[in-house]
């Protein structure tokens, strides 16, 4: 493991740890420097840990796990083995359906590579909120290491797209990145499908005379840092950002049981965004009848304030609420600019954070030659947090939204009145002609799904087939959609226009080798082979833990595939009264023919 190492920024912060607030000096360099065996935040030279360092600790950790699946021998052994080393390294153990699934995914490099990252990005973000180093005055919402890092990262996924083709049976090929820009990842594309449904939110809210409601709840002071500044947030033990997003989906979770038990089922939508110091709060933009309003205010007010609502500040800061008067503006024109401001920053003008009592813009930052503005920061913030920025609440299910666009209109000609009002609504066609132009119409969409507040009992539905897909790591049993059907006619199916995508990445660098331990496998069962050729000891053999294909980064030719599986099970300990596996093996080779 790579000597220890902080950033010099960092260094500099807890330096000035000795000027004052210095009950936390022992706690802050604690949490800089205790690493078990954990990735250094930085190289000597005080620069944030870099991929290749982060690669290999990956083989390192893959070669430990591969080393306990071939010292022990049965599946709970290997499972705590693996768990352990897991635990020292700071991430989560490997999730799986089956033995074979667990220990391909320990033994891989690429799987290790990913969690490693993920760990080191996050304990790099914390201790920089920690530090005061992320907020208003310094840097708003992401540090700007974890600005470059993540940008380096987003570059290097959009280059392996770029060298990746898919080929399907009609011999048509595209590049991965033409096809991920026609689908919600295109930021263009996802802000405009957001804005479409809000609309049709608020269309059909108009028709039903629902009132319309923008809540914004935030978490109490002890999730926030302030800067470095906040004892509360200290005591409290510092709590990360995914922990404060935690703290408001159980909130919300008590808030939408409290609200059911009355039949009150508001409908609308939550945007998730950071204050300056990188603790998350919610907007929610919400519908309901106005015979329900009284009621859904006092519960939201209610729960929002149960924990800590007596602390200072708190009436005035943690919960707030602005009813849209009808003719003073529209509910979607209200929102659009928090979802611009979340997304891309498109007509959003100044970014402004009302933070301590005064409106702070946050202007976009240079750093060497890349530049940052308020609306990457918010991305890169989700991104590292793996904080949903945007999500429905209520509302018919949008996977039959999304699944009807792929129905052919010549399936649904002679369909029920629902099924064909669906699809009209999904359709957009895009012409120079304003009589063959239409756009779509997520309103209409709702009114045949059965209304706002219809959720999982739609009119129509998604159809599945259930089939075994050979992924990565092992065999699964998936429900893949094939159409839309009325949920009165569950027997008649329309089905979707799919394809069948053969993925080539040829021109990117697919795998990364590495030796694989000696074993008593291959001591005694394997014939004899010639010694290998010497190899210097920074060169690695051409030899992959990889269940799926991998390729050697020099040759670009197959390496080998291990049987994770297989191999468990030649490790695997006998049952009582079972022969030995030496035993097995001179029995089957001696059989006695009669």
């Amino acid at each position: 493991m790579l000597d220890m190492g902080i950033p010099s920024r960092m260094a500099n912060a807890v330096h000035r740890l000795f000027g004052g607030l210095n009950c936390r000096r022992g706690e802050v360099i604690d949490a800089v420097l205790a690493h078990d065996e954990r990735l250094p935040l930085a190289d000597q030279n005080g620069i944030m840990t870099g991929p290749r360092a982060i690669s290999v600790a990956a083989l390192q950790a893959a070669r430990e796990c591969y080393a306990v699946c071939a010292r022990l021998h049965d599946a709970h052994a290997i499972k705590t083995g693996i768990d352990a080393i897991c635990a020292r390294r700071g991430v989560k153990p490997p999730v799986s359906n089956s033995v074979g699934g667990y220990i391909a995914r320990a033994g891989d490099h690429a799987w290790w590579r990913r969690a490693l990252r993920k760990e080191l990005m996050r304990r790099f973000e914390h201790t920089s909120i920690q530090l005061g180093l992320t907020y208003v005055r310094a840097d708003p919402y992401v540090s700007r290491e974890t600005c470059m890092a993540q940008a380096a990262q987003n570059a290097a996924n959009q280059k392996i797209l770029e060298s990746a083709t898919a080929t399907n049976e009609h011999g048509d090929v595209y590049s991965l990145d033409k096809l991920a820009a026609l689908g919600v990842s295109n930021k263009t594309i996802r802000r405009g499908e957001l804005m479409l449904r809000i609309r049709g939110f608020e269309e059909v809210a108009g028709d039903l005379t629902h009132v319309s409601m923008f809540w914004t709840i935030t978490c109490p002071s002890k999730y926030h840092s302030v800067g470095g500044t906040n004892e509360k947030y200290v005591e409290f033990g510092s709590p990360t950002p995914s922990e404060a997003q935690a703290y408001l989906v159980n909130v919300w979770k008590l808030i939408r049981s409290a609200l059911h038990r009355l039949n009150i089922r508001p409908y609308g939508f939550r945007i998730a965004e950071p204050h300056s110091d990188g603790c998350p709060h919610w907007h929610m933009l919400l519908f309901v009848a106005p015979h329900q309003q009284a009621a859904m205010e006092k519960i939201i007010y209610a729960y929002a304030m149960a924990e800590d609502g007596d602390e200072a500040g708190a009436l005035k800061n943690r919960v707030k609420l602005v009813n849209i008067e009808v003719g003073k503006g529209t509910a979607a024109g209200y929102i659009a600019k928090y979802i611009s401001k979340n997304i891309d920053g498109f007509g959003v003008g100044d970014h402004k954070v009302f933070e301590n009592g005064q409106t702070y813009i946050i202007a976009p930052d240079l750093f060497g030659n890349a530049e940052f503005t308020a609306s990457q920061r918010v991305t890169y913030w989700a991104q590292v947090w793996g904080i949903r920025q945007f999500q429905p609440i209520g509302g018919p299910p949008i996977g039959v939204w999304r699944e009807m666009r792929r129905v052919a209109g010549e399936i649904v000609q002679n369909a029920p009145a629902e099924i064909r009002a669906a699809h009209l609504a999904c359709q957009k066609i895009i012409s120079d002609d304003p009589a063959v132009a239409m756009q779509a119409d997520f309103a209409a969409f709702i009114r045949a799904m059965g209304g706002p507040q219809c959720g999982r009992d739609c009119t129509i539905k998604i159809a599945t087939r259930e089939e075994s897909v050979e992924g990565r790591y092992e065999l699964v049993d998936a429900y893949r959609p094939v159409g839309v059907y009325l949920a009165a006619q569950p027997h008649a199916v329309y089905e979707s226009v799919r394809y069948q995508w053969t993925i080539d990445r040829s021109g990117a660098r697919a795998g990364v080798a590495f030796a694989v331990p000696r074993t008593s496998v291959n001591k005694c069962t394997q014939p004899a082979k010639a010694e290998p050729a010497y190899q210097p000891k920074n060169r690695i053999p051409a030899l992959s833990f990889d269940d799926g294909r991998s390729f050697h980064p020099d040759t670009g030719k197959p390496c080998i595939k291990v049987d994770h599986a297989g191999l468990y099970m030649r490790h695997k300990k006998r049952q009582p009264g079972a022969p030995s596996t030496h035993l097995a093996y001179l029995r089957g080779k001696y059989r006695n023919p009669h």
